[in-house]
């Protein structure tokens, strides 16, 4: 999905056997409720029809929260329909695609058991975000927030460093040019 998908939490219309619904992004405050029901599928290798349909009757209960809590569908429809591998199959596969941040596999880091929830929402509140805000985004645009947050903060880093180094290396009248051209 497109930035702009991410960023105006956008949902995705889709057929399911014979209903219109809509496929949501996850937003952070479901984060969690989110994770339990997806971990069956999240541990597979590979999202195909085919590696996922095995799944579907063992963890029917994980499938059902996982639709509750991301598309618009009616549970009696998706009671009736139950029969239908298939087709759960492929609303998975859109599910997954609609909410691929969560998804995508990673390589693990080695220091990310340092960072807790608490210092991500602390670091975008710092960068300007409200609580609220933050909880209400999909988990994607949350994502892609953190990740534009540091790329600023390391330009900032860059742009100190090449500074300070100017003003290590400057004659006193280079360093005044240099300080009035920041000052615009």
């Amino acid at each position: 999905m497109n930035d702009f998908f991410l960023l105006n939490n956008e949902s995705l219309p889709y057929v399911f056997v014979d209903q219109n619904i809509e496929i949501k992004q996850i937003q952070v405050k479901n984060l969690n409720r989110f994770a339990q029901f997806a971990d069956p599928i999240k541990k597979l290798e590979s999202y195909s029809v085919e590696t996922i349909t095995p799944l579907i009757e063992p963890h029917m209960l994980n499938i059902m929260g996982l639709c509750s809590l991301v598309t618009t569908i009616n549970p009696e429809s998706f009671k009736e329909n139950a029969g239908q591998p298939t087709a759960i199959a492929e609303l998975l596969l859109k599910i997954i695609e609609v909410n691929e941040a969560f998804f995508k596999k990673e390589e693990k880091e080695t220091d990310s058991k340092d960072s807790s929830w608490f210092e991500a929402f602390a670091y975008l509140i710092n960068h300007g975000h409200r609580q609220d805000e933050v909880m209400n985004m999909s988990y994607g645009a949350f994502l892609k927030y953190l990740m534009a947050g540091h790329r600023v903060d390391h330009q900032q880093v860059k742009a100190y460093a090449i500074a300070t180094r100017m003003a290590n290396n400057a004659k006193q009248l280079g360093w005044e040019k240099y300080l009035k051209q920041l000052d615009g």
